[in-house]
């Protein structure tokens, strides 16, 4: 092609009626078989694309994973990364559950030319490609994906009538074999907040973002795509702050386990996130500052800075936010409550003074920086402590035990 090496054996014919005569004759005398493609060139070498049956997929696609403990020292002679166990049964897990899943293209690579019938003109040309049994079809990006498909097509063998794209670059430089999958891996992880924005298969995610939409307190105040809201007065919480608290409400934990957490059905989301959003608006509608979320967005932004109140208050950070959520935890899910003490512990809470400088936070989550500021401190034992502060306050307050 226009002077390149190619790489594959790629013989141009006129028709579509001459290439698949000459690759039907091919594949006949030497037992190959013939598959379809497009044809194109990328990075100065020939790619072909194919669309293959899961079941296919699995029969033809081999593996060259270095091995976690033999190749602790030569990594490097293998074609892949060892395989991580957890990814695997994380992704079958997600194609066992997910009805509409998706799966990204494969990336298969051919030590030995491949012979292709092609035709057409343009940059994407179509071919058969004749694929011999003595031909290597080794992955170099989706290992992973190929070994959870082996799991969930046992509990889900329908999974065997489904189909991926897989491309096919023939490379027999081992260390552009490499190069090829490091170059696959470059693409910028998902931001949390836009993973939980976008990702409904995940609960937390799901449940989160659907709290934004039904409570009037969130809606329309929390930013969906940045990782920090910074100095924006316009929003309260990041998506991935508030998915924190969400879960430090409905499990007293936000840790990173819970992301494979699922409900058994429609009946017991529906009561844990009507739960969710009960608890919250009834702290809102009992706090001073919360109560005016539940005005319009175009009143209520005259009245509300959340830049401002974040540099006063710790309620409205996301360690403040962690510290409302975990009691709330402990009122609904924790103890027995009468509806009636519920309401009053959930009232004590939303009375607490959340002012930076409110010696109930003090050598707790706020810290003097010695500059005369309070800053905030964000680690896991701090959060911890001032629960504790928070609870006993507001079992003095109520005379009702939470322990």
């Amino acid at each position: 092609m226009d002077g390149k090496s190619p790489s594959t054996n790629v013989i141009f014919l006129d028709t579509e009626t001459d290439a698949l005569a000459q690759a039907t004759r091919s594949a006949a005398t030497s037992g190959a078989r013939l598959f379809i493609c497009h044809v194109y060139e990328q990075g100065n070498r020939t790619h072909l694309a194919f669309s293959l049956s899961l079941k296919l997929l699995l029969e033809i696609a081999k593996l060259n994973s270095a091995d976690g403990k033999r190749n602790k020292s030569n990594a490097e002679e293998m074609m892949n990364r060892p395989l991580m166990q957890p990814h695997v049964k994380e992704i079958a897990k997600y194609l066992v559950n997910t009805d509409a899943y998706i799966l990204p293209p494969f990336i298969f690579n051919s030590d030995t030319p491949i012979k292709v019938f092609a035709f057409g003109s343009g940059s994407v040309k179509f071919g058969y490609a004749v694929i011999s049994s003595d031909i290597s079809l080794y992955v170099t990006d989706g290992q992973h994906r190929l070994k959870a498909i082996e799991k969930a097509v046992i509990e889900r063998p329908e999974l065997y009538n489904d189909s991926v794209t897989v491309l096919v670059v023939q490379e027999e430089d081992l260390e552009q074999i490499h190069q090829d999958f490091a170059d696959c891996s470059k693409n910028k992880p998902i931001p949390p907040a836009l993973r939980a924005s976008f990702d409904v298969s995940d609960f937390l995610s799901k449940i989160t973002r659907d709290l934004t939409k039904q409570l009037d307190i969130f809606n329309g105040r929390i930013d969906k795509i940045s990782s920090t809201v910074g100095k924006d007065a316009n929003y309260i919480f990041t998506m991935n702050q508030l998915r924190i608290g969400v879960s430090e409400f409905l499990f007293g934990t936000s840790n990173k386990s819970l992301d494979s957490f699922t409900v058994e059905n429609k009946e017991e989301y529906q009561a844990l996130l009507d739960r969710a959003k009960s608890f919250y608006f009834e702290f809102a509608r009992s706090n001073n500052t919360w109560n005016l979320l539940f005005q319009p967005r175009s009143q209520a932004n005259n009245l509300l800075n959340f830049y401002n109140l974040r540099q006063e208050r710790i309620d409205f950070n996301s360690v403040g936010f962690i510290v409302i959520s975990r009691i709330g935890h402990l009122i609904l899910f924790e103890n027995n409550f009468a509806e009636e003490q519920n309401s009053l512990l959930i009232k004590a809470l939303a009375n607490l003074d959340y002012r930076r400088s409110c010696s109930l936070w003090e050598n707790s989550v706020v810290i003097d920086d010695g500059k005369g500021e309070k800053k905030i401190i964000a680690q896991r034992a701090a959060i911890n402590k001032a629960i504790k502060i928070a609870i006993a306050e507001i079992e003095k307050q109520t005379g009702i035990s939470l322990n």
